[in-house]
């Protein structure tokens, strides 16, 4: 399927800002029919009200990832709603909270693993068999350059995002044999709400249409090539 094949379905989280609303709204420019997540019920309704005409093809459900049972509810919806068949998942939603390692609580690192990872792995262990059933599909989680390197300050937030890859190269072998994909992004500063405050201007970070375009040339692939984790620095520097 091309990036512009209207039956492709698409599944995204954190679709109420950033990242994960710049791919729900560039899927469905495209023709997608998209299945979008977010906590604000409120965001939601508004994406569906500038979605216009293409509204048809978007179905939204708010919902709080750090709740086992929202996300069980999360997975049946979309299931049933995109008539059992999830071509692309984009695991996108995800906290931070920074600090020293003696400063973190133990509430902090429950908060974070739930949203971070487990809230990924859940959506990606309940997907996977759809798309081996139908030998077709990509998982894309949005992971981090601190999932490649650690900071002072940066643990709980780091730890997860290394985890998030361990978990996509899991995937990736899982699914392989079944054409399925997985993908692990790992972007720099990107400008959206998570980094306001950043010491770095605006205009010089990724740009969230970066992530999109990204996952765009994954779909773009033949189905015997597959990228490993791809990172998005900002041109000099993180």
């Amino acid at each position: 399927m091309t990036a512009g094949d209207p039956k492709v379905h698409a599944l995204v989280t954190g679709a109420t800002s950033g990242i994960g609303l710049t791919v729900a709204r560039g899927l469905l420019a495209l023709g997608h029919r998209v299945f979008a997540t977010g906590r604000s019920s409120q965001r939601l309704g508004q994406l569906r009200e500038e979605s216009g005409e293409r509204a048809g093809t978007l179905h939204t459900f708010a919902c709080d990832l750090s709740r086992t049972e929202e996300i069980g509810r999360l997975i049946d919806a979309a299931t049933e709603t995109l008539s059992h068949r999830i071509d692309i998942l984009v695991n996108n939603a995800g906290i931070a909270i920074f600090g020293e390692v003696e400063e973190t609580t133990l509430e902090d690192f429950e908060r974070l693993m739930a949203v971070n990872l487990r809230a990924p792995f859940l959506l990606s262990r309940a997907i996977l068999p759809i798309m081996k059933r139908h030998r077709n599909g990509l998982i894309v989680n949005i992971s981090s350059v601190a999932g490649l390197e650690a900071w002072a300050g940066s643990s709980l937030y780091s730890m997860t995002k290394f985890a998030l890859r361990g978990l996509t190269g899991s995937l990736l072998a899982e699914g392989a044999p079944c054409g399925v994909k997985a993908v692990a992004i790992c972007p720099g500063y990107v400008a959206t709400p998570l980094v306001s405050g950043a010491p770095v201007p605006e205009s010089e970070m990724i740009q969230p249409e970066d992530i999109l375009r990204t996952i765009l040339y994954l779909r773009e692939l033949s189905p015997a090539a597959v990228a490993g984790d791809i990172v998005l620095k900002r041109l000099g520097g993180v």
